[in-house]
C-alpha cells in the first residue's frame, strides 16, 4: 500500500512537472512570435569592416615595431580624409549631441565612402528621406586615427542623433543596442514600419563582436 502510494506521488510529481515545461515552452513561441510582428531581421555582410580591422591593427603594430627601432624618427600616421570642398561635398552630416560627434558622410557611389578613411553607407542602405527605410552606417571603433565611432559604446537607449541630408534635419532615438559575432555578416532587427537609423561598429574591449545601435526617426525638420 506504501509503494503504490509513492508510485501515484511520483507520477503526480512527473505530470506536474511536465506540465510547467509545456507552459513554458508554450510562453516562449509566444513571445518570439510576439517580437518578430514587430522585429524582422536582415542580414548582411560586412566583409569590409572586418577587413578593415584586422588590417588596422596589422598597421598599428607594424607602426610601434618601426618606433621602437627608430626611436628618434616618429611614425607620422596615415591622416583620414575627413572633407575635400575642392571636388566633392559631403552627402550628409551625422551627429550624437552626447558624445560630442559631427562627421560628414558621402553618396553610397562615392569612392570616398569607405570605412577605411570615413564613415561607411552600405550599399543596401537606404538614405534618410526615403520612408520607411534603414539608413546604415559603419566606422571603425578603437585607437586608431580613423576610428570615428570609438564612443558610440556610450550610447544607451533613448539618447538622440540627427542626420542632416538635402536641407532637413531627421532626428532619431536610440530604440534597442545589441551584440552580434563578428564573423563577416551582421543581422539587423529593426521594425520595418519606422524610419530607422542604424550604426555599427566594433564592440569596444572584445575582439570578436560588433554592436548595433537601432535608432527610429522621431521628427523632421
Amino acid at each position: 500500500m506504501v509503494m503504490n502510494t509513492k508510485k501515484l506521488k511520483n507520477k503526480i510529481l512527473l505530470c506536474l512537472i511536465l506540465i510547467v515545461v509545456g507552459i513554458s515552452l508554450l510562453l516562449n513561441d509566444y513571445v518570439v512570435a510576439k517580437r518578430e510582428k514587430v522585429f524582422s531581421a536582415t542580414n548582411l555582410e560586412l566583409t569590409e569592416l572586418l577587413k578593415e580591422e584586422k588590417e588596422a591593427e596589422a598597421k598599428k603594430q607594424e607602426e610601434q615595431q618601426k618606433e621602437e627601432k627608430k626611436e628618434e624618427q616618429q611614425t607620422q600616421p596615415q591622416q583620414p580624409v575627413t572633407t575635400n570642398n575642392d571636388y566633392e561635398t559631403y552627402a550628409g552630416i551625422l551627429e550624437i549631441p552626447k558624445i560630442s560627434f559631427n562627421k560628414g558622410f558621402y553618396k553610397k557611389e562615392s569612392s570616398l565612402n569607405n570605412v577605411k578613411f570615413n564613415l561607411k553607407v552600405l550599399d543596401s542602405s537606404s538614405y534618410p528621406d526615403e520612408k520607411n527605410g534603414n539608413t546604415i552606417i559603419i566606422g571603425h571603433s578603437g585607437n586608431y586615427s580613423n576610428s570615428y565611432f570609438g564612443n558610440l559604446y556610450q550610447l544607451v537607449v533613448g539618447d538622440t542623433a540627427t542626420i542632416t541630408y538635402e536641407n532637413k534635419k531627421y532626428t532619431y532615438k536610440v530604440v534597442n543596442i545589441y551584440n552580434d559575432t563578428k564573423d563577416g555578416t551582421v543581422t539587423i532587427y529593426r521594425d520595418e514600419s519606422k524610419t530607422c537609423l542604424t550604426l555599427i561598429t566594433c564592440t569596444k574591449d572584445d575582439e570578436t563582436k560588433q554592436t548595433i545601435y537601432i535608432f527610429e526617426l522621431e521628427s523632421v525638420q
